[in-house]
């Protein structure tokens, strides 16, 4: 991950090294052809999810949320709780939710939006130019956030799990 300060070249090499990955329709078991939409992954080794939906086609974020908890088994390897995949999000062009562990109908999202006039929501894009959720991408899932996101909330792995 990032280094605190730019005195350490080994460090900042091995920052840069690090290969973020974008995967659409990642077909994530073999015993079926559902996919994920999204899938980002730190070299090689997925660290979220997203589902997209799209109001002008009659899906919104909760119809992602429902795909998480109904058609998304948390046994598979890729959704495994503290295994794999690190967060999860249901993203439609008005609102964002997360989640860190998918356990079915059970599965608690929480809104991932930035709010608005003081509540909840997101505000619009002052040019117009974009989605009241472009934030996810401009902002959150860029790299070096993303990145320091996951020095920040990853804990480290304990080697006695690994043997």
């Amino acid at each position: 991950f990032k280094a605190a300060h730019e005195l350490n070249p080994e460090l900042e090499a091995r920052y840069a090294a690090n290969r973020l990955g974008l995967t659409r329709q990642l077909h994530f078991s073999p015993r079926s052809e559902k996919s994920l939409d999204v899938t980002l992954s730190l070299n090689g080794i997925p660290v979220a999810t997203v589902e997209l939906k799209n109001p002008l086609t009659g899906q919104r974020v909760e119809d992602a949320r429902r795909q998480y908890k109904q058609d998304r088994d948390p046994r598979e390897p890729i959704f495994e709780f503290k295994r794999r995949t690190l967060v999860h999000f249901a993203a439609d062009t008005e609102s964002v939710l997360m989640t860190t562990r998918l356990a079915g109908p059970a599965t608690h999202f929480l809104p991932f939006n930035k709010g608005c006039d003081g509540g909840a929501g997101n505000p619009p894009d002052p040019a117009g130019r974009t989605y009241r959720t472009a934030y996810l991408w401009e902002e959150v899932l860029q790299r070096d956030s993303l990145l320091d996101l996951l020095a920040r909330f990853t804990p480290p792995a304990d080697r006695r799990e690994a043997r």
